[in-house]
């Protein structure tokens, strides 16, 4: 009888939305970083995205409060939607920060970093595309996501060792080590993402 009650596929579609809106504050945070001129724009212009993105995950929230039957299971969906929060909140976090701290000019760590964060969070996008078809072609993207990772985590202890090595001013260091710890938690929540989506499919198969 269940077979024949449609599943909500409306599910899939938010998720590449919200994937788009994570690309999107990516992209800015990319470009603040490497043109630092008018700063402040920049970091509300990102805030906006992940406003955009809040609506994304209260409309699954509410669509999962609604549906009788779902595509995949309902934890999944929910811990799906949580974790790409979680990415868009934590990329808002950095641009906000680097205003909040005055900070003068990105420094070559932090370029660095966010480039590898741009690349994660598209390797993570395809991840998902993979989700509506149960695609296994996920694992090659789930890998990439799981590499850059890695990469973040060794630019995090590079830029945290030469920023101790190099900066005389303690407050510097510590508003340096917060903004690389939480641009290295970017790529920690996109991993969250792939593993979440390597549960969902490897269940389904």
């Amino acid at each position: 009888m269940f077979n024949l009650i449609p599943r909500e596929v409306r599910f899939f579609d938010l998720f590449d939305q919200q994937s788009q809106h994570i690309i999107k504050a990516a992209g800015l945070l990319h470009e603040m970083v490497h043109d630092f001129s008018d700063a402040r724009a920049k970091a509300n212009a990102i805030k906006e995205v992940e406003h955009q993105g809040d609506q994304v995950t209260h409309e699954i929230v509410r669509r999962l409060n609604t549906t009788f039957i779902t595509p995949i299971d309902r934890e999944d969906i929910h811990d799906l939607a949580t974790h790409l929060d979680d990415v868009l909140d934590y990329i808002e976090a950095v641009a906000e920060r680097l205003v909040v701290y005055r900070i003068k000019e990105p420094t070559s760590s932090s370029r660095a970093l966010v480039d590898v964060i741009v690349q994660t969070v598209e390797a993570m996008d395809r991840a998902i595309r993979c989700l509506r078809a149960m695609d296994p072609g996920f694992h090659e993207h789930a890998v990439e996501v799981n590499r850059l990772e890695n990469s973040a985590d060794r630019l995090l202890r590079e830029s945290l060792a030469a920023l101790f090595d190099e900066q005389g001013d303690p407050i510097e260091v510590i508003k340096w080590k917060e903004i690389y710890e939480t641009m290295e938690t970017v790529t920690d929540r996109c991993e969250d993402v792939a593993n979440v989506i390597e549960g969902i499919i490897l269940k389904m198969a």
